[in-house]
């Protein structure tokens, strides 16, 4: 079986260190980018199966980022990740085309569940 591919976008090197190391750990290749723009780039060198980007980031935010991945990646599927929830960005992001929402701050088996669930795997 292939290892599933994952892009961790974050604009905090703490997030991306631990989604790294907690993905890693469950057998995931990951690679990560500090914002929009190279993570744009990453996707044409290597397609991914999942995509976390943060909500809030400087210059391009997460829901301009997912517009762009969806046109790069459409099969990919994109998981939104923020410290700043309200229904309005959960319904924003969800009507935009995540696959789903995850908050800030989120324990190992949280993301861990999420990411499965895009791969189709069992929780």
């Amino acid at each position: 079986m292939q290892t599933k591919s994952i892009l961790a976008i974050d604009d905090e090197e703490i997030v991306r260190m631990c989604c790294s190391r907690i993905l890693r750990t469950a057998g995931y290749d990951v690679d990560t980018s500090s914002g929009g723009p190279g993570a744009l780039e990453m996707t044409e060198e290597k397609k991914y199966d999942v995509v976390l980007t943060d909500l809030k980031m400087p210059g391009m935010d997460g829901i301009a980022l997912m517009v762009e991945l969806k046109k790069r990646l459409p099969d990919a599927r994109v998981i939104v990740v923020t410290g700043y929830s309200t229904i309005e960005t959960a319904t924003r992001a969800m009507t935009m085309g995540a696959y789903n929402y995850l908050e800030k701050p989120f324990s190992p088996e949280s993301l861990l569940a999420v990411v499965r669930d895009a791969l189709g795997e069992k929780v």
